[in-house]
């Protein structure tokens, strides 16, 4: 484009420079107006603004167009995860290209959450129920293994953890788990209900208390 540019300007201007000797600073008359006549110097110059106008820089706008999508690839994953039961939980923002429960679940089995190569999501719903966002998430059997082998302080950690993580990344208020389509039951619980954003702590206030109902 600024090629074509260039060699118009250039033709452009051996014309006017040709024609500049012979016109005259006069006007046009017809029976309707008067068109003032440009001088051959306004017009070349006129002319050489038109053409040296710059073009938007598209190598920039295309620029900034593939980084826009390359950010859009990689979408920011927030991993809940304790340690003890004294803390809370720590938050870790990761990136990955699509959130799935199987990344999730292989986030937090990097910090002995879950097992490592074992616990898969078999499926996943989000529902609607009251004015609140459920998720029914539904684990293998291995993760039931898992914390048949753990203590009651060690599943709350674990439950919180999973629980916290798909919250905050689906947005959601609650959290029903089940292994394999059935009441996810261990050494320390049935968990029939909805669980929702507790801490460890408060996790073991209500595996206590639902032991008391019992």
């Amino acid at each position: 484009m600024k090629k074509r540019n260039m060699a118009a300007l250039a033709l452009l201007a051996v014309m006017l420079l040709t024609a500049c000797g012979r016109a005259a600073d006069t006007a046009v008359t017809t029976e309707e107006f008067v068109v003032p006549e440009m001088s051959s110097k306004e017009m070349l110059v006129n002319s050489l603004e038109y053409l040296l106008e710059e073009e938007p820089d598209k190598s920039v706008e295309e620029s900034d167009r593939i980084q826009e999508e390359s950010e859009e690839l990689e979408k920011a994953t927030v991993i809940c995860y304790g340690k003890d039961m004294g803390a809370g939980l720590t938050e870790e923002v990761v990136t990955a290209e699509q959130i799935t429960p199987d990344v999730l679940l292989g986030a937090l089995a990097r910090h002995n959450i879950v097992p490592l190569l074992d616990t898969k999501a078999l499926s996943m719903e989000e529902r609607e129920e009251g004015g609140r966002k459920i998720l029914y998430l539904d684990l293998s059997g291995s993760f039931r293994e898992y914390l048949m082998t753990m203590s009651t302080e060690a599943e709350c950690i674990i439950i919180s953890s999973i629980v916290n993580t798909f919250l905050s990344n689906y947005d959601a208020n609650a959290v029903y788990i089940t292994v394999e389509g059935e009441t996810l039951v261990t050494s320390h619980m049935s968990y029939t209900e909805a669980l929702t954003d507790y801490t460890p702590g408060e996790m073991m206030a209500y595996l206590t208390a639902a032991a008391d109902g019992e």
